[in-house]
């Protein structure tokens, strides 16, 4: 069933690709087949409201408003995996419609001689005849083992054909993580965050459970530039990395995390009060301010590290730079109350 799935949204994705290109008067060049592929799929919402905000206003893409958008949403893997993936699925796709319609004539074969049989069985009205019957029923064994044997091998084909659609879609989901990902942290990036945070507060405004809070949560690490300038940036590397891992021991599969820029981050997600949300926020708070980093043979460098938060609960209907808006707002206030601390943005 998923293999199913799979495979009518790949044909979707290819068999509207190419006709949109041609419709606003595109080339079929890779990087147009890449956003279109992608515009197609649904995968990236940042980049299907920026492509159709281009052909409202010109009905058309001009190759270098392409490249801005392919620069600006996917990357050089992206092209080349979406144009191999292409390729192989067409490839695959040939080769199974070939099979069908190989064990089609084969099968059309074996009908033609069930008939043929059938009537010849029909006209042997003499009971006495069993060489004719013989004959008949040797041919017809004759043509249901080779028939058996067109499907077997047929099956096998498919099987293999499977497969590859199947690696197909595993291949698509790794390059689809690797694009998401921020190499450091391991957390979502800044290009996964635009395109989710819309998703959320839309998702959360068609909800219409207002028992149900959802927050977006940013916090930046304190005095960051001191780390890089004193430490050197691979041990600002560093403090990325043991951040990142304190935070990732307080984040259950409900919530999503982001590297948004530099040292600051973004989570999302869905709590039952306030109450709940500061005792979440304040743990990962609490974690972080627990590390410090100092120089290599140098016990007398050590520096802590802190971080502060901004916090905003989503109402319904906000859009999502409203609420970065709040959010940012918030972590700034915390950062000029003091740092390491929490603020919440007040409802507007």
């Amino acid at each position: 069933m998923d293999h199913a799935v799979s495979l009518a949204h790949s044909a979707q994705c290819l068999k509207k690709a190419i006709p949109l290109m041609v419709k606003y008067r595109m080339p079929v060049t890779p990087i147009n087949y890449a956003i279109w592929y992608c515009y197609v799929q649904g995968s990236k919402p940042a980049l299907n409201a920026e492509l159709d905000h281009v052909i409202a206003e010109q009905q058309t893409c001009t190759q270098n408003k392409a490249k801005e958008i392919f620069d600006k949403h996917l990357s050089e893997e992206d092209l080349v995996f979406f144009q191999e993936m292409a390729d192989r699925f067409h490839g695959t796709m040939e080769q199974v419609q070939h099979d069908i319609s190989v064990t089609l004539d084969h099968s059309k074969s074996f009908t033609t001689s069930l008939v043929d049989s059938q009537n010849e069985l029909a006209g042997l009205a003499n009971v006495n005849s069993f060489n004719e019957i013989l004959g008949c029923v040797e041919r017809l064994t004759d043509e249901s083992v080779a028939m058996q044997d067109y499907a077997r091998e047929f099956q096998t084909k498919l099987a293999v054909a499977y497969n590859e659609i199947k690696d197909l879609k595993e291949a698509l989901n790794l390059s689809q993580e690797a694009a998401d990902t921020d190499p450091l942290t391991g957390f979502f990036n800044r290009r996964k965050f635009d395109d989710d945070i819309q998703q959320f507060c839309q998702t959360y405004s068609e909800q219409a459970d207002e028992s149900v809070l959802a927050v977006l949560i940013m916090f930046d690490i304190d005095h960051f530039k001191r780390f890089n300038d004193d430490f050197g940036h691979q041990k600002g590397d560093e403090v990325l990395k043991l951040v990142a891992k304190k935070v990732s021991q307080n984040i259950s599969d409900s919530l999503n995390v982001y590297r948004y820029g530099g040292e600051e981050f973004c989570i999302t997600g869905y709590f039952d009060s306030i109450n709940e949300i500061m005792v979440f926020a304040d743990k990962i708070r609490l974690d972080i301010a627990s590390l410090t980093i100092r120089k290599k043979d140098d016990v007398n460098s050590k520096r802590a590290i802190s971080a502060s938060f901004g916090l905003a609960i989503l109402r319904p209907f906000t859009k999502g730079s409203v609420l970065i808006e709040r959010a940012d707002r918030a972590l700034y206030i915390a950062k000029t109350h003091g740092r390491n601390r929490i603020e919440i943005a007040p409802d507007i």
